[in-house]
C-alpha cells in the first residue's frame, strides 16, 4: 500500500511540474548514489585485495547480505586467513577507500562534477563513518571492520576515532586547500598494519 502511494503521489507531482525542472536533481539524485555503490565496490574489493597479498584463501565479496543478524551493504569472507594476517584483512575495505580517494580527488581536480565531488565525499569520509557507526551504533556487530581491528589488535577505539577524524579531516584540507603538502595513508603487512601521515617540504 505505502508503495501505491508513493507512485500515486511521484505521477501526481510530476503531471503538475514539468519533468524537466527535476532533471538537474535527478541527476545528482544519480551520481551520489553511483558514487557511493562505487566507494562500497571498492572498499569490499579491497578486503579482497589485501587478503589476497596477506595469503587469505577462500574469499569471497558479496552485497546485500545478512550475516549473523546483521545486514550488511558489503561483506567479504575468507575461509582461511593466518590470526596475525586478519587486521590486515580488516583494514582492506579503508586502503580500498583511499585508493578510491586519490582517484576521485584527480578527477576532482580535472573536472569537478556531482559524481567526483560525491566520490570525494564517500571515500574521503569512510573510515570515519564507519567507525562512528560500529562504536556507537552497531558495537554488537563483531564483523564490523573497527570493531575487527579493535579486537584483533588491541587498539583503543578512542585511537582508531582519532586517526579517522585525522584522516577526514586532511582530506578534507586536501581537497579544499588543492594542495598535497599533508598526505595520511595506512600501511600493512602480513603482522602489522598503520596509520601515517606524510609531510611534504
Amino acid at each position: 500500500m505505502n508503495i501505491f502511494l508513493s507512485i500515486i503521489i511521484m505521477v501526481t507531482l510530476m503531471a503538475a511540474h514539468p519533468v524537466k525542472a527535476y532533471e538537474p536533481q535527478i541527476n545528482d539524485i544519480f551520481h551520489v548514489g553511483t558514487a557511493f555503490a562505487t566507494n562500497l565496490t571498492i572498499h569490499e574489493y579491497g578486503h579482497a585485495i589485501i587478503g589476497s597479498s596477506v595469503g587469505a584463501r577462500g574469499i569471497s565479496v558479496s552485497f546485500l547480505s545478512k550475516r549473523k543478524n546483521n545486514l550488511f551493504l558489503g561483506y567479504t569472507s575468507t575461509t582461511r586467513i593466518d590470526d596475525s594476517a586478519y587486521p590486515s584483512f580488516a583494514l582492506g575495505g579503508e586502503i580500498g577507500a583511499n585508493v578510491s580517494f586519490e582517484y576521485a580527488l584527480n578527477r576532482f581536480r580535472k573536472e569537478p562534477t556531482a559524481y567526483n565531488k560525491a566520490l570525494l565525499f564517500f571515500s574521503g569520509t569512510d573510515f570515519l563513518w564507519y567507525s562512528v557507526y560500529s562504536f556507537y551504533f552497531n558495537e554488537d556487530n563483531p564483523d564490523a571492520d573497527p570493531n575487527i581491528l579493535h579486537r584483533e589488535t588491541g587498539i583503543s577505539r578512542d585511537a582508531i576515532l582519532a586517526a579517522a577524524v585525522t584522516q577526514s579531516l586532511l582530506n578534507g584540507y586536501r581537497v579544499y586547500s588543492g594542495s598535497d603538502t599533508v598526505i595520511p595513508y595506512m600501511t600493512f603487512d602480513r603482522d602489522s598494519v598503520g596509520f601515517h601521515i606524510k609531510v611534504s617540504f
